[in-house]
């Protein structure tokens, strides 16, 4: 499996778009909302975030099992992976994995989808109990069927990753945000307010659906290839497909839940502590860093298939090459995209908005602690490529106590807002900030200085038109 020059480029593209969305949205809601309606809204997003973990870990499993029996797997193992000798797919073995992915997609879907309309909706009244009207119910009911669909239709990503299709996959990306972009903005203008903001969102999940299973179906003419593989798939296939994958999964979704608490789950803190209005800025500022560093991580993302594909041919210099140039060029993005929003991107949206309030240094921060988070966390992601979680039990423990400590500093100092950050930061840096990518280096017999040489070297060619 080879990912060429425009599957890098589509990739970019299409994080810049999904990451991008909410800040070509940002200067319609702050001027349709007010700053409780926007706080609530960074909320809403935030509570999402937190349910999308009902995937718990099923989307890195499946999309590396997927890129297993795409690259000739005969089998899948509970740890490890079958090494191959050919590159034929293993169509009969996909077939079974893409329906068990369906599957349990649905079932989980369909849990999260309780567990919004219930405690998501107790939650959400406590917190806005001083707003006057009762849009912000019906737009968190339409919200919590959009997070029901995107969860659900999130099977199509483990998919078209899976087999590499990193192009077809960024333009579903690409078309679905910007179809939500353009209803977002109407409904606002027609006076909508957070019920239109929440349309939209459903509109995307349902758009990016349609788009991404007609593009895996054609992708290498899979549809018609797996329907010509067998006949129906039995019910002890699947189950036996998900003892393979749940070792793993479990293990995944722990990760998944750990990384939320180590970056999302402040916004849903803040509120304890902080107004709506302080929580929306803060929120802000937390989602432009995340912006950052998700598409500083491009080329990481694009090269996962790969680089899942290298291991089970045991192909070292391939994986140190394409390593190499992925965490080069989050590097080197990640600072540019930093400087760009301090001198660009910042005074544009106070040109927008002049009332807007932010703060340098904390948005400095928070880009410190977020690249230090994210760069570790791909060295560990490589690691999982193997089959192997070995970083969990460290990476929960980081996140509880992270915000252990932050609740502690909100009831003990006036740290206000560096509470959020100073918290999660100190614990990170103690052991996951170094460890795992020293120990990926060593597993390549490489170190930073010769990564970067490596990295430099082939982001050169990758540019070179």
């Amino acid at each position: 499996m080879n990912i060429k020059k425009k599957d890098i480029a589509w990739n970019y593209l299409g994080i810049i778009m999904a990451m991008g969305s909410n800040f070509i949205l940002l200067p319609f809601l702050l001027n349709y909302l007010d700053s409780e309606l926007l706080g609530l809204w960074y909320v809403f997003l935030s509570v999402g975030s937190l349910v999308n973990l009902f995937d718990f870990g099923f989307s890195p499993t499946f999309a590396r099992n997927i890129a297993y029996a795409w690259s000739g797997a005969k089998k899948l193992r509970k740890k490890n992976a079958d090494f191959i000798e050919n590159t034929e797919p293993n169509f009969k073995l996909l077939k079974i994995v893409v329906k068990t992915c369906k599957y349990i997609y649905l079932l989980i879907s369909i849990i999260a989808l309780i567990l919004l309309l219930t405690i998501g909706t107790y939650y959400i009244s406590n917190i806005s109990s001083e707003l006057e009207t009762l849009n912000h119910y019906i737009a968190w009911f339409i919200y919590s069927i959009a997070v029901f669909l995107n969860l659900f239709f999130g099977y199509n990503i483990s998919l078209l990753r899976g087999v590499g299709a990193i192009e077809e996959m960024n333009k579903a990306t690409i078309i679905s945000r910007f179809i939500q972009i353009v209803f977002a903005i109407l409904l606002l203008y027609l006076g909508y307010g957070i019920i239109g903001v929440s349309i939209a969102y459903l509109i995307k999940g349902l758009s990016f659906r349609l788009i991404a299973s007609y593009s895996f179906n054609n992708y290498n003419n899979i549809g018609e290839k797996l329907r010509s593989h067998g006949g129906n798939i039995e019910k002890k296939q699947i189950i036996k497909i998900i003892k393979i994958v749940w070792p793993n999964t479990w293990r995944d979704g722990l990760v998944s839940l750990s990384n939320y608490l180590s970056n999302q789950a402040t916004v849903i803190i803040s509120p304890m502590f902080l107004t709506l209005t302080e929580t929306g800025i803060y929120s802000i500022s937390l989602q432009i860093v995340i912006a950052i560093a998700t598409i500083s991580g491009a080329l990481y993302t694009a090269y996962q298939p790969a680089l899942q594909s290298a291991y089970i041919e045991k192909n070292k210099d391939k994986s140190l090459r394409l390593m190499s140039t992925a965490m080069t060029g989050y590097i080197m993005t990640f600072l540019l995209g930093v400087l760009g929003t301090i001198y660009i991107g910042l005074p544009v949206l106070e040109f927008l908005k002049p009332d807007t309030v932010f703060s340098i240094p904390i948005l400095i921060g928070m880009s410190i602690y977020m690249f230090l988070l994210k760069y570790h966390s791909y060295y560990a992601s490589y690691i999982s490529n193997t089959n192997e979680v070995p970083y969990l039990k460290s990476f929960i423990i980081s996140s509880v106590m992270g915000i252990i400590i932050v609740l502690s500093l909100f009831e003990l100092t006036n740290l206000g807002v560096w509470s959020l950050i100073i918290g999660p930061a100190l614990v990170q840096l103690i052991y996951n900030n170094w460890f795992w990518p020293l120990k990926v280096m060593k597993s390549l017999n490489t170190n930073p200085f010769e990564m970067f040489s490596i990295g430099l070297k082939n982001i050169k060619e990758i540019i070179r038109v």
